[in-house]
């Protein structure tokens, strides 16, 4: 068994002040930082995820405080590989594949924002075929806890939730 932690979206735009604030974004940001620390220690690959949109769009926009990945999150990701994306599913027209395969990744565990949509796109990505997902629930966030509990209950039928 060899493990990546994939940190997804962890961006300024969902915090208070930002474009797009999820409700328990500061918790999961908490335990994200936690469980990339933890990640390290054990000697796991670490990926962290950034969402770009276009400059037309409502938030994540280029060039903008808040398309910034967290300084929390960002300090803690020192030396790990950044993949840039634009859609949902982490893997989609991304290298993100390439990386977790050249490292012979059996196990991925996901952690971050928007868990009804880019957490989910990403764990039941065709890309992740072969590869168990995990998905670390206290470390991730939506427009609504409820959401949130929703999609991660509806995740477990194919993903282990922990």
């Amino acid at each position: 068994m060899k493990n990546a932690l994939i940190v997804i979206d962890i961006q300024n735009d969902y915090f208070p002040g930002g474009a797009f604030t999820l409700e328990n974004a500061d918790e999961a940001c908490k335990v994200a930082v936690e469980a990339i620390e933890q990640a390290k220690r054990d000697g796991w690959l670490v990926v962290g995820v950034q969402h770009v949109n276009s400059p037309d769009a409502p938030f994540f926009k280029p060039d903008t405080e808040g398309v910034k990945t967290h300084s929390a999150i960002a300090a803690a990701l020192v030396d790990a590989p950044t993949v840039v994306k634009s859609e949902a599913d982490s893997f989609f027209k991304t290298n993100l594949e390439q990386i977790v395969r050249e490292a012979g990744i059996t196990d991925i565990y996901l952690t971050g924002m928007m868990t009804q949509h880019c957490i989910t796109h990403t764990a039941l990505s065709p890309q992740a075929s072969g590869m168990k997902v995990h998905i670390i629930a206290k470390g991730c966030a939506a427009p609504a806890k409820a959401l949130s509990d929703l999609a991660l209950h509806g995740l477990s039928a194919r993903c282990d939730v922990v």
